[in-house]
């Protein structure tokens, strides 16, 4: 019998997922025995006598990691908290995490940008750093909060541990302001201190995290939006390569980073900032409307301003027209119905405005890569809690919760 130690947390939605991840690989591997350890300290130093076969840990304490190397058993690490430990490791493309969350806040017009985070945690660091360059990219400064204690990641994420510095740091921004939190966890508490504020969220502060834990982002107020993670694939990634490493195989050099899922929009970050007051109405009519059939027509009766003007100015905020606009509504509207309802695909054409499902199926198809159905299939599929994007792009949507 292998004996397969795995220390993760139970706590965490991100550990749940690479344990259901796991689950699925060892489907194919009866002779595995996978034993559950809690990744705390005292839990993990009672691993010898469990007498591992090879371990797949979430390490994010230093002591944890002394003392996973005193076993010398194959081991892969699926944390990024600590940097630099000795150990092969499967995890996320943290930069390009950061990445997409400056494009979902750049989307939506702002100019003005903040990160929450802790300069003692890796990922938080590389998250940062994404965000940063593409922010720069597009001509912007960043400010910074950083959790001013070197305190030691946790598996509860220390809820509320995030002082009145952060209230006054939040109060201060230029607003408004998009805020990157590089997980939902902290994106939750911001939530909060926008509220204690009397700060408008999204009008005010757009808040987005990381990790769309289902529970935490719809208990914030209002939902939180963020950015989706595939832990499925990672958990089936760790356990195939220390099968790999049982098998004799050297460990790889390098970690393999897989890129993220793409943003799930809700209500935080449902917000279209602009000067342009024609502009920002034109979208709020596209966005209301999404249910019914639009054309560019429509939008001008109800925003009175020449089709050659609301075009042009909608390029220069957008970067898109107002064609495209109007698609983007539909296609929002339509990957929200597939994934929270069971509609016949017909009914979900109508509910969208579409003219038909073979319609929704064309558009689907060019800016998704892949069916209606088959969208819904790997919407509801373990490895997705979000609307994800596949295909040729990544497709980060507005829909609102």
């Amino acid at each position: 019998m292998i004996r397969i130690c795995l220390v993760l947390s139970p706590s965490l939605d991100y550990c749940r997922r690479i344990l259901r991840g796991i689950k699925e690989y060892t489907e194919t591997k009866p002779d595995w025995l996978l034993l559950p350890v809690a990744s705390e300290p005292r839990a993990v130093r009672a691993l010898a006598e469990l007498k591992p076969t090879g371990i797949i840990a979430h390490i994010y304490a230093p002591q944890v990691a002394e003392y996973l190397q005193t076993l010398s058993r194959p081991l892969v690490n699926v944390s990024a908290v600590l940097a630099d430990l000795p150990f092969p490791r499967v995890g996320i493309d943290d930069e390009q995490v950061g990445r997409l969350a400056a494009l979902h806040l750049l989307e939506r017009g702002f100019s003005s940008f903040g990160f929450v985070g802790q300069r003692h945690h890796a990922y938080s660091l590389v998250r940062e750093r994404g965000f940063r360059a593409a922010i720069a990219q597009a001509g912007h400064a960043l400010a910074c909060f950083h959790e001013q204690c070197e305190r030691p990641f946790s598996p509860t994420g220390h809820l509320w541990a995030l002082d009145r510095d952060l209230q006054h740091w939040v109060a201060n921004l230029p607003k408004p302001v998009g805020i990157f939190a590089p997980n939902d966890i902290w994106g939750v508490q911001l939530a909060e201190v926008c509220r204690q504020l009397g700060l408008r969220v999204p009008e005010d502060v757009a808040l987005l995290g990381v990790d769309n834990d289902d529970l935490l982002c719809n208990l914030a107020r209002p939902a939180l939006s963020s950015i989706a993670l595939p832990a499925e694939r990672i958990g089936r990634e760790a356990a195939a390569l220390l099968d790999r490493l049982l098998a004799g195989a050297k460990a790889p050099r390098r970690p393999l980073l897989l890129p993220p899922l793409g943003t799930r929009a809700r209500r935080s970050t449902d917000a279209l900032i602009c000067d342009d007051a024609d502009v920002a109405a034109a979208v709020r009519f596209i966005r209301e409307h999404s249910h019914r059939p639009l054309r560019v027509a429509d939008v001008l009766a109800e925003v009175a301003v020449s089709r050659r003007s609301l075009e042009r100015r909608f390029r220069a905020v957008l970067q898109h027209g107002l064609g495209e606009e109007i698609r983007r509504a539909h296609l929002d509207r339509a990957r929200a119905l597939l994934t929270r309802t069971e509609m016949p695909l017909a009914e979900v054409a109508r509910c969208s405005g579409f003219s038909s499902s073979a319609h929704l199926s064309f558009v689907f198809r060019q800016e998704m890569g892949l069916t209606p159905s088959a969208y819904r299939r790997r919407a509801h599929s373990p490895d997705s809690n979000a609307a994800r994007g596949q295909g040729r792009r990544v497709y980060t949507g507005r829909s609102r919760d």
